[in-house]
């Protein structure tokens, strides 16, 4: 896909476009935004409850019009605790399309990962503006998917707002700039972590039932299975390799790493990675992710500079000497703004359809998926893998290295094969004797 160009403004644009916008605004009639959802977990029910919140602070409204699920009790339970007529709640794989028949001006995207793509066009084609939850593919052939439909979605002059929310975190919005004016002087490498207990059994692990087809099973246990979730480099890590990603302006070039499967009982999933990024110049950031309990916890991103190193979102700069100093903030940066990071995007949304300046952050989550994939890529493979061989390089192995299921096979009926405690393995089997 030669036409896919990322440029460097995607990586600038946050701090300066956000930071310079108006944090409330004054004088309007107060508007009534009509929102749908297409996705109803918990992280889609979040949505929901932020972009109201987010509505709110600027004197507006929101109201429910629709929701959307794979099981429509769910989404009836979003829709009754809105006000929103059960009647627009739709069940099964191709509920979403119904949303998109619907009057909503918003759609909110936060159904498992490997049905965005096809979400995010269905809304552009519809008119809809969009909230898509990260990250937004599963796949190289879906990524490619989506980065299309954010081109197409400037082109009919309809927002994007990605589950990206550390671009609107006030702590990143008021330490970006110093980082940018040198504050750490050239930035010549990093760790990022993410490492923490495995997700609630609760929320995402769920034993197949009896009455459950392939598709069913998946959509109801998404998290674990890499087809639908991308796994977590890619699904949880992002937020923190997107820090990366943005205080240093440009994309890794290439990756390599490591995984592995120790104690999950279901999917086919890796418990751990350690990934090398190669941002080209020198530049490698190494970014280690884990979903163990019992074990040492950390997420952060920490860059390192000519003139010292931070933990991105601290409060301190480590010197080459071995002293640190408070980090001089751009506290003008975040002036109006609130401290709740995930009201405060949608606020950023809001106010951007208000204003006409709107957001569109398709390309910016879009790459933020990409990176995750392309470290995910090779832990599964044992191979040096190039965000080329993701993106434009027709040629690659990598290019065409997708699910066996997609999104649409799902509308079709039952997934015919799932892929249960079957890992990738990286590298070729060792030779007996």
């Amino acid at each position: 896909m030669n036409d896919i160009i990322v440029s460097r403004r995607t990586f600038l644009a946050g701090a300066g476009a956000l930071a310079a916008a108006p944090s409330v605004t004054f004088g309007q009639a107060q508007r009534i935004f009509k929102v749908a959802l297409v996705g109803c977990g918990g992280r889609g029910s979040g949505a929901v409850r932020d972009i109201i919140g987010a509505a709110e602070r600027l004197g507006h409204k929101v109201m429910l019009v629709g929701a959307a699920d794979y099981f429509r009790e769910k989404a009836l339970n979003v829709c009754k605790s809105h006000g929103c007529d059960e009647k627009f709640a739709f069940g099964g794989a191709d509920g979403y399309k119904k949303i998109m028949e619907g009057d909503a001006e918003i759609v909110l995207l936060a159904a498992p990962p490997i049905f965005r793509p096809r979400h995010a066009e269905a809304c552009v084609k519809a008119g809809k503006h969009i909230f898509a939850e990260k990250p937004i593919a599963t796949d190289p052939a879906g990524l490619r998917h989506f980065l299309k439909t954010a081109e197409a979605a400037k082109s009919a002059n309809l927002s994007i707002l990605a589950g990206t929310c550390h671009r609107h975190n006030s702590r990143a919005l008021r330490q970006i700039g110093p980082v940018r004016n040198g504050v750490i002087g050239e930035i010549r490498g990093g760790v990022v972590y993410r490492c923490h207990g495995s997700m609630s059994p609760k929320n995402y692990l769920r034993r197949r039932r009896a009455e459950d087809s392939n598709a069913s099973y998946l959509a109801n246990n998404w998290y674990h299975f890499r087809e639908m979730s991308g796994d977590h480099l890619t699904e949880q890590a992002v937020h923190e390799i997107d820090l990366a990603n943005w205080f240093i302006g440009r994309l890794p070039e290439r990756a390599m790493g490591i995984g592995a499967r120790h104690q999950r009982s279901t999917g086919n999933t890796y418990d751990c990675f350690g990934i090398d990024y190669d941002y080209g110049n020198g530049l490698h950031v190494h970014t280690v992710a884990r979903q163990i309990n019992g074990c040492f916890d950390r997420c952060c991103a920490v860059l390192s500079g000519t003139e010292g190193q931070i933990d991105v979102l601290g409060s301190k700069i480590l010197r080459p000497d071995g002293k640190s100093e408070p980090f001089p903030f751009d506290e003008k940066a975040i002036e109006g703004r609130d401290n709740n990071m995930l009201v405060m995007e949608h606020s950023d949304f809001l106010e951007g359809l208000l204003s006409g300046k709107l957001l569109e952050e398709g390309e910016q989550v879009a790459m933020a998926t990409a990176t995750g994939m392309l470290g995910t890529m090779a832990a599964y493979t044992g191979q040096m893998i190039r965000m080329s061989d993701l993106l434009t390089n027709r040629d690659s192995p990598f290019y065409n290295m997708n699910n066996p299921f997609t999104a649409e096979d799902f509308e079709k009926g039952d997934i015919a094969e799932i892929f249960e405690n079957k890992p990738a393995v990286p590298g070729k089997p060792e030779v007996k004797e």
